[in-house]
């Protein structure tokens, strides 16, 4: 189902459901959507059904002009989540059967100034609201449920915000593991046009948020607004806050507008931020709770059946294997395999089940299962993996039960001094040669069961006399600490780039839980991980 989402003259949030018969908007009360301002042409623009399902908008020759994600159309395709802007207006346009695709950060234009002459302002609290703003800012998430995803609250108060502000795109974006890095988790009309480019955005002033703790506006007046300076023309930026601590930002702007945002929208602003930032983290918490308490018989189930179907993993004369697990409190399914075929050659298994309940424990055993089956009657497949890969893809994307479940397959064969690895959507092994010497087998294939077609290409790569191979699931780098940072890539890597991990297979496993328990500082993740180490010398 499509629909617009509005402000109307009273400051109350409507919708128009879009059907198969055309929509009018303008000031003439013929038109379907009436929207009275003396910026809006009498029929300022038409939204109607074309083909597969999607809808388009087409200016009709409006004073004010049409733009979509902050873009001067004629006539144009739109997709989920699109901000139309019809003079002084603003409308979401959203659309529950079109996808709603990821965005990189691309259009952040790294630079060593603020923007150019515009009147920069920054504000700290204490803020300044009006009764009206406060009623305004409860009602941001005021009909989601405490336990809903905190991606989902980041979707309505910016959807919320951009229509309130009368903004154009906007998104929300959580802190990343490095300084500078955002994740973004919601967004609106930044979806990269094809053949064309984005209004790029001031890198500084988003990231002074982040860095300085600020919630800023630009410019400070009309007279200041540039349109030729080739950042956006007006925007606003607050950090997210919680518990004092700055766990992300929300950004929004109008790229190609003369209309600035007032001063009372740069408070409103900061409020936003702190009460976005203060509802996700209750929300991660309450959901937590709410999965622990209902499903805790459920977990407890899983949990037995997982060890239960899990292999024994076990060392050899030739290799030292170890493995340790990091319990999640909502979710489990982790499986590691480690087949020893002779004193020379052995094969590592990676599987990531969890959230996918029985049925993705069964595929997760089965996935064990057969590469042991293939191993035991093909001596090649153990540094030829890619037709075995390529027959477990196809039944797996040819169940009628299947689950997406990643994968990490590893062999290694010292006669001949290789390592060969699938890596078929889980985690990119590691490889520590030496210390303080780190390799990351970083060569993604697509995930089990997506594509039957798909073809499967192994990678190989020297393997010395003395290394640590480490695997492991997503849950160890996506762990959350209480303000919601993951523990991420690099703060592994770096834990391993010491030269004591490297001692023994007991330094690895002790360092990889150093960290995690470290970064965690007692808090507990929702997801399982899993960690398997094979060591050699």
């Amino acid at each position: 189902m499509a629909l617009l989402r509005y402000i109307d003259e009273q400051g109350h949030l409507k919708t128009k459901t879009l059907l198969a018969d055309p929509v009018v908007i303008g000031r003439a009360p013929t038109c379907q959507l009436v929207l009275p301002s003396d910026m809006l042409s009498r029929e300022h623009a038409r939204i109607e059904l074309v083909s597969d399902g999607r809808y388009s908008i087409r200016d009709l020759g409006a004073r004010n002009k049409t733009y979509v994600c902050g873009q001067l159309v004629s006539e144009t395709l739109l997709n989920a989540g699109d901000i139309i802007r019809l003079g002084d207006r603003v409308i979401e346009f959203l659309d529950e059967g079109g996808p709603r695709e990821k965005i990189d950060l691309d259009f952040l234009t790294p630079d060593d100034r603020e923007p150019p002459d515009c009147g920069w302002i920054k504000i700290r609290a204490p803020l300044t609201l009006s009764v009206k703003q406060v009623e305004k800012l409860a009602c941001l998430t005021g009909h989601l449920a405490m336990t809903s995803r905190p991606e989902d609250f980041a979707d309505a108060v910016l959807s919320g915000a951009l229509l309130d502000f009368g903004a154009e795109r906007g998104f929300v974006a959580l802190r990343g593991e490095s300084k500078r890095e955002l994740r973004v988790i919601a967004h609106r009309s930044l979806i990269q046009p094809k053949g064309g480019s984005l209004t790029p955005v001031s890198e500084s002033f988003v990231m002074a948020a982040l860095l300085q703790s600020v919630a800023g506006r630009y410019p400070e007046s009309t007279a200041k607004v540039d349109l030729k300076s080739g950042y956006a023309a007006t925007a606003m930026v607050a950090p997210l806050t919680f518990r004092g601590e700055v766990v992300g930002i929300i950004y929004v702007d109008r790229p190609a507008s003369n209309r600035t945002f007032p001063a009372a929208s740069e408070h409103m602003m900061a409020a936003v931020g702190a009460h976005l930032g203060a509802v996700m983290a209750e929300s991660s918490r309450r959901l937590v709770d709410s999965a622990t308490r209902e499903g805790a018989a459920w977990m407890s189930t899983l949990r037995r059946l997982q060890a239960a179907m899990a292999a024994p993993v076990a060392s050899s004369e030739t290799f030292d294997v170890g493995t340790k697990t990091f319990p999640g409190r909502a979710r489990c399914g982790d499986m590691c395999d480690v087949l020893h075929l002779d004193p020379q050659r052995c094969a590592a298994v990676t599987v990531d089940a969890g959230g996918h309940g029985l049925t993705g424990l069964a595929q997760a055993s089965a996935i064990c299962m057969a590469i042991r089956s293939t191993l035991a009657v093909s001596d090649d497949a153990l540094m030829d993996p890619a037709l075995m890969f390529g027959a477990i893809n196809e039944a797996i994307a040819s169940s009628p039960t299947r689950q997406v479940v990643p994968c990490t397959y590893v062999g290694i064969d010292l006669a001949s001094g290789k390592v060969a690895y699938i890596n078929a959507g889980g985690m990119p092994p590691l490889l520590m040669v030496g210390p303080g010497r780190l390799i990351t087998l970083d060569h993604p294939s697509l995930v089990l069961g997506v594509d039957p077609d798909y073809t499967y290409e192994v990678t190989r790569v020297d393997l010395p006399d003395h290394f640590r191979l480490v695997s492991y699931t997503d849950g160890l780098v996506e762990s959350t600490n209480t303000a919601g940072e993951a523990l991420g890539h690099q703060r592994l890597h770096d834990a391993l780039l010491d030269r004591e991990a490297f001692k023994d297979l007991d330094h690895v496993l002790q360092t990889v839980k150093d960290v995690w328990d470290t970064h965690l500082s007692g808090s507990e993740p929702d997801d399982d991980a899993s960690l398997l180490v094979i060591s050699r010398g």
